[in-house]
């Protein structure tokens, strides 16, 4: 059982050194062109997954001398790496949480890809400018680390409730298509009784 399993994948537009941290009794795994950020960590990689078709051969070698295990993907398949990294912990692995590093930027239907994913797999994703995760029915106390938070229904929410932040809620309905609470500010409460909940964590 790992406690947290963490993924590393593109685009390699943030910085890794300020968004990781090392922890007891984590596993990494490296997604195609998020494993040349993991390069330089003093320790092996335990996974490298992709078709490595955008890292540079002579990099590429060097991650080979590196990782415990690499699966290497065909170039043409009906998976992102990712959501076949995912499959793949998914059915293998013991864990308590998965954090996914990158992901967001570029390529938007990508991002969207990863939304979707987010769906089917509980895991967040971070770059340096958000955080982005989803809750499923509950209370929650919501810590936001950055300037706005946003609540987005990925399913239609039930008495939505949001407390201490800077715009509050009761008994709200919130349908996926209300955009009613994007941009908040601050830390507080959230409860709601049916549906799911994705929160995005954002800068500027």
């Amino acid at each position: 059982m790992y406690d947290k399993i963490k993924i590393f994948c593109g685009p390699n537009d943030y910085d890794f050194r300020k968004l990781y941290f090392e922890e007891v009794n984590e596993f990494i795994i490296g997604v195609d062109s998020g494993l040349e950020y993991l390069l330089d960590l003093d320790k092996p990689i335990d996974l490298a997954v992709g078709d490595f078709d955008s890292i540079d051969k002579k990099i590429y070698q060097k991650i080979k001398s590196k990782c415990k295990k690499i699966i290497q993907l065909e170039k043409r398949k009906n998976k992102t790496d990712l959501a076949y990294a995912l499959d793949y912990i998914y059915n293998n692995y013991d864990y308590n949480s998965i954090e996914v590093f990158g992901g967001i930027s570029g390529r938007i239907d990508h991002f969207i890809a990863n939304l979707n994913l987010m769906k089917k797999y509980h895991f967040s994703l971070k770059d340096n400018k958000h955080v982005i995760y989803i809750l499923k029915k509950g209370n929650y106390q919501v810590n936001n680390y950055k300037k706005y938070i946003s609540f987005f229904a990925i399913e239609d929410v039930y008495n939505l409730q949001l407390k201490g932040f800077k715009y509050t809620l009761d008994n709200y309905f919130l349908s996926t298509s209300d955009s009613l609470s994007v941009s908040n500010e601050g830390s507080g409460e959230v409860n709601f009784s049916k549906g799911k909940l994705l929160v995005i964590m954002s800068e500027d």
